[in-house]
């Protein structure tokens, strides 16, 4: 931890932190649902369209991360990424069973089981193919020269951003290895071209709000079926969001061996919080809540279930950190003491037996 810039860490906490609020927001008040049938929402109904306006930049921004410091591939990396998963899932299905009255159908079962085949986090199966493929987009923009870079980006950009934001083709609402590889590009290329951006949390907060006065317009006219798209990854304001949100960390100087701590354990609580299992349990507490309609305790509850989902995921992750670490670090000198002695037999042999004859 000691070579991370803790401004990016830290950013990597406030991302997870707006990912969590996104989920509680999207999944805990059904928002998706209560646009789509706008009609029967309640009034709680703008409030979240105001946070999410600020919080859906999430993903993008951890994806121009990836892109602006470049995937190192490594196979332990990899290996760590994966066992996590299984890990997670695994272990959650199996507490999941024991401890619920209600079944589990056996193809949720199978999916815990293979969780990146069966996709229970969507995020984890769609960044493994970028980490697959980072190699040889790295290479790519190390080869090729900037124009050529700029007219790649430009076409991707087209097929990403208005073609798939648009017409929901190629790239959908940006689920897709398609739309990270884009942004991957773009931070590659911004880092290039060593791009310095004034005020960029002004710009942030401007892209934010022109989001949700999108959404207000909408809702005006009478167009709730399209308040939904705003909020697509490939949405070009997104995108922009994504690279002033960043920018408004990168500049920042911290240093904090505290906060890169916690950093390291964002990955685990995004696999803990949004497993399928767990993502029912907090919907059913939410479901819970008294004053539906009141927006002060809306406020309320999302800030007290994020602050519990962020600190028994972040206490969990680092607490198996540890004890693997310790697990990996006891193998690890069993097998190095064991190498030293097969390859010092001969003498240890003859030191015994010149003790054995005195």
């Amino acid at each position: 931890m000691k070579n991370r810039e803790s401004n990016i860490e830290l950013l990597r906490i406030v991302l997870m932190i707006m990912i969590i609020v996104h989920h509680v927001i999207v999944h805990g008040y059904a928002l998706e649902k209560n646009i789509k049938d706008f009609s029967h929402a309640n009034r709680t109904v703008y409030p979240e369209l105001f946070i999410n306006s600020f919080v859906i930049v999430g993903v993008n921004t951890f994806i121009f991360i990836s892109g602006y410091f470049g995937i190192k591939f490594k196979l332990r990396n990899l290996i760590s990424i994966i066992f996590q998963a299984f890990f997670y899932s695994i272990c959650i299905s199996l507490v999941f069973i024991l401890t619920s009255s209600s079944k589990i159908a056996l193809v949720d079962f199978v999916k815990s089981i293979l969780p990146i085949s069966g996709n229970v986090w969507w995020y984890l199966g769609v960044y493994l193919g970028l980490y697959f493929i980072s190699p040889f987009l790295n290479k790519g923009v190390e080869f090729i020269d900037n124009r050529q870079l700029v007219f790649l980006l430009a076409g991707l950009l087209y097929l990403d951003s208005f073609s798939g934001f648009i017409f929901r083709t190629v790239s959908g609402d940006g689920f897709t290895v398609f739309h990270f590889i884009t942004i991957y590009l773009l931070a590659r290329l911004l880092h290039k071209f060593d791009l310095k951006i004034k005020t960029p949390i002004r710009y942030f907060i401007g892209l934010a709000l022109l989001l949700f006065g999108s959404t207000l317009i909408l809702l005006a006219i009478d167009k709730p079926q399209f308040v939904w798209r705003l909020f697509a990854y490939n949405n070009p304001l997104l995108i922009l969001s994504a690279i002033m949100l960043f920018y408004s960390f990168k500049e920042r100087k911290i240093q904090s061996n505290a906060i890169n701590l916690v950093s390291s354990s964002v990955f685990g609580i995004y696999l803990i919080h949004d497993h399928p299992f767990i993502r029912k349990i907090i919907v059913y507490f939410l479901n819970q809540g008294q004053g539906k309609d009141s927006i002060f305790l809306l406020i309320i509850n999302i800030c007290i279930i994020v602050i519990i989902i962020f600190l028994i995921g972040a206490s969990i992750e680092l607490l198996r950190k540890y004890i693997f670490y310790k697990i990996e670090y006891s193998l690890f000198q069993f097998w190095r003491t064991n190498r030293w002695i097969g390859r010092n037999k001969k003498m240890l042999r003859s030191r015994i037996q010149l003790q054995m004859s005195k």
